[in-house]
């Protein structure tokens, strides 16, 4: 079954970026930002992925992807979805915009943690599941990458490795006994994100000492 899907997942994203297919995507404008987003971190999380695109494939993704720059995010989270798309360029060895990338961490980092594990979406507070949908996998992802080629955040990591725990050990309060949880804020229809960083902090074996990988898989069950 795995193989099936690799094979299916191979071909999906061939067919995604080759301008002479029927399934050829949009790249531009706001949602299609969001969209090559998420696609560019499937990418990070997954080198298989990448590693088994063809040449072809590989060139068009890049350029797909470069078409996200004509789009002005909004000054919020989106800030963070140009930047993931650049991190993807930079973890692969592509020419990449680290203005893109300084810009939303530095405004996370120094303008934007409101305490207690949790960042302000831009310069309003939403009491929401943000932190979860986009933020902190995000920012962990982002700086964890480009640390790895540069180390230019290792001036925030500590910083940030308290912060995404703190905020694992509030998603996990609030899943209530019965596998419930609240319905807050925006977006809400997005529930099975609602626990993006939650599932990605174990995922990574990240999660603080405080709670047990069972705990956290039973809870997310």
């Amino acid at each position: 079954m795995r193989n099936q899907y690799r094979e299916w997942a191979l071909k999906a994203i061939g067919n995604a970026v080759n301008p002479h297919s029927k399934d050829y995507l949009r790249w531009t404008g706001g949602q299609p930002l969001v969209d090559a987003s998420f696609f560019a971190f499937a990418l990070i999380r997954s080198p298989w992925l990448w590693n088994h695109l063809d040449t072809t494939t590989k060139q068009r993704v890049i350029d797909a992807l470069k078409q996200s720059r004509s789009t002005v995010p909004g000054y919020t989270n989106w800030i963070l979805f140009s930047a993931m798309i650049e991190t993807l360029f930079c973890k692969y060895g592509w020419e990449y915009d680290a203005v893109r990338i300084e810009y939303a961490v530095r405004e996370f980092a120094e303008h934007w943690y409101v305490g207690d594990g949790t960042f302000s979406d831009g310069m309003q507070y939403h009491d929401d599941y943000y932190n979860s949908y986009v933020i902190q996998p995000y920012l962990a992802t982002i700086v964890s990458v480009v640390n790895e080629k540069n180390k230019t955040y290792s001036w925030f990591s500590d910083r940030l490795d308290k912060i995404t725990k703190r905020y694992a050990e509030i998603q996990e309060k609030a899943i209530n006994t019965d596998g419930t949880f609240s319905v807050i804020g925006r977006s809400i229809t997005y529930r099975t994100g609602a626990f993006h960083h939650l599932a990605d902090m174990a995922w990574k074996k990240q999660l603080p000492a405080s709670l047990p990988a069972a705990q956290v898989r039973s809870a997310l069950t």
